[in-house]
């Protein structure tokens, strides 16, 4: 029986991956704001997670960011709440290799997250972060300005870049794609 629970759950987290393919999809600019309806820079205000047990008994750990900041594709303010798979909840710990990097999540960070509408996380859980790594990015001061760290080819954001130029970027691939 505990062989038939093991093969249903690795079944399950199979088609998780499969399903979650697009998670891990090369990205550009272009494709997250094509794929996204929310953009924020702001600060990680709360970092919590919530357990959701579907009806076939897998367990699944959310990690859910408040980001307060403004919208960077109409300039508005905005809070969002954005959740990634994975995360520890109550000492049980779910770790997904496309997870974010616990540094990239701290309370009190300032990032960009690309974020959108997802439906069967659970009843807390209706917004995700794009693409989790993916979708978020750390900003740090310069002398010049804010600047988002880039993480490299395959990466919406692929270099370091000053806020205003990433702000600048959006609009322009929003208008070509108009």
């Amino acid at each position: 029986m505990n062989l038939l629970r093991w093969l249903t759950a690795t079944a399950a987290i199979l088609l998780l991956v499969q399903g979650g393919n697009a998670c891990i999809e090369e990205l550009d600019l272009q494709k997250i704001v094509s794929k996204t309806d929310v953009a924020v820079h702001g600060t990680i205000t709360d970092v919590r997670t919530v357990k959701y047990t579907p009806e076939n008994d897998d367990r699944l750990i959310y990690t859910i960011l408040t980001i307060e900041g403004v919208s960077l594709y109409d300039n508005s303010p905005i809070t969002v709440d954005a959740a990634f798979l994975g995360g520890t909840f109550e000492g049980e710990s779910m770790m997904v290799t496309s997870m974010p990097a616990p540094s990239e999540y701290r309370l009190g960070n300032d990032v960009v997250v690309f974020s959108g509408e997802v439906q069967g996380w659970g009843p807390e859980v209706d917004r995700c972060v794009y693409a989790a790594m993916g979708g978020i990015y750390r900003t740090v001061d310069s002398r010049k300005g804010q600047v988002v760290l880039g993480k490299g080819k395959g990466f919406a954001v692929e270099d370091n870049q000053l806020v205003a130029n990433l702000i600048n970027n959006i609009a322009r691939v929003s208008q070509e794609a108009k």
